[in-house]
């Protein structure tokens, strides 16, 4: 069987964690596995440039393109649309016969501010209507698409045997809250900084780590924030070197569409999380006993001098955490599900 992975990039999280990094597991299985993006390895280094909306239309043209024109497979497996105003690409792809599986792992029939948008909502519609069947990130997604006959509701998963815990840190070292994540996702954060920068500074040599693909400029020289670029290479390092991990969301529609993947990320390496009670993020936290939630109108600075009270626990909630990535947000967790599927689709 051979399957054509239609995506947005290799340093695209969504891309990596929904599509790439199953395709070692699906090719033991006997799955042949090809992929098409819309961006190359440049997307993180021409993002924060002048040149970025330019560079992002031709990959999306590209992307819609290619999906039309590609050759023949036995199975058609979407990330996402190819144009966030259009399903056409995707409508034509359909009629060429295959089955065609689409994925999708955030609200994208919202507009860019989260808002009503009555064109990504019509191409959306269009796509789930087209595609043989639906692989949602959480149950609200699957819920939203409304074929729920149709559609398989698989998380957002890791590899726990890449992403594992690093060597235990020594008594009395910096406290290190750290955040990771692109910078779409900057305003959650926002929202939250001043309250946790206030409990920081009641904890001698504790900081804030942010780790992303762009800088929070208003915070460049605040002393209680470190910011690191990211870079795969260096990912699972700076995961690991976080005491607890924040992901603070706001409670809209488009934070119900999140997959909680930052919370994953975080209980693989064995970090305590700090984390909204919003969406999918109620449910992957359940029974982990990894850390905290903080309900939509509590305060996250006391919420974390609550945890960070608790520091002598954190190796305790990393282990939990850590045992509930593995049972149920690993990799191996979850391929098995794609591999029966992609048979069903294809017999």
């Amino acid at each position: 069987m051979k399957v054509l992975f239609f995506t947005d990039g290799p340093e695209i999280p969504g891309s990596r964690f929904r599509c790439l990094q199953f395709f070692p597991h699906l090719e033991q299985r006997g799955i042949r596995c090809e992929a098409r993006y819309a961006y190359d390895s440049r997307y993180n280094d021409v993002f924060t440039t002048r040149f970025a909306a330019a560079y992002k239309l031709a990959g999306r043209l590209r992307r819609a393109v290619s999906l039309v024109t590609a050759p023949s497979a036995d199975l058609v497996f979407l990330h996402k649309t190819s144009l966030a105003v259009s399903g056409v690409p995707e409508w034509l792809r359909a009629q060429r016969g295959a089955p065609l599986v689409f994925d999708f792992d955030d609200a994208i029939y919202l507009g860019p501010d989260g808002g009503t948008h009555p064109v990504r909502r019509r191409a959306f519609e269009l796509v789930t209507r087209s595609a043989t069947h639906l692989i949602a990130g959480n149950r609200f997604l699957a819920q939203v698409a409304g074929r729920e006959a149709d559609t398989t509701v698989i998380p957002s998963v890791i590899d726990t045997d890449v992403y594992t815990p690093g060597a235990e840190k020594p008594d009395g070292h910096p406290l290190v809250i750290g955040w990771m994540g692109t910078a779409s996702n900057f305003p959650s954060l926002r929202a939250v900084l001043p309250s946790v920068l206030e409990a920081l500074a009641r904890f001698p040599r504790a900081r804030l780590r942010i780790v992303s693909n762009a800088e929070l400029p208003e915070y460049a020289t605040h002393p209680l924030v470190e910011q690191w670029r990211w870079n795969e290479a260096g990912e699972v390092r700076a995961l690991r070197s976080f005491d607890v991990g924040l992901m603070p969301l706001e409670d809209t529609e488009a934070s119900r569409g999140k997959c909680g993947f930052k919370m994953i990320q975080y209980m693989a390496v064995g970090v305590p999380v700090l984390s909204s009670a919003v969406g999918a993020n109620v449910d992957i936290f359940r029974d982990s006993n990894a850390g905290a939630l903080v309900a939509p109108r509590e305060d996250w600075g006391a919420a974390l001098t609550k945890l960070l009270e608790q520091r002598s626990r954190f190796g305790e909630l990393g282990a939990a955490g850590r045992a509930h990535a593995v049972k149920h947000f690993s990799v191996e967790a979850v391929v098995d599900e794609y591999v029966k599927l992609f048979t069903r689709l294809t017999r």
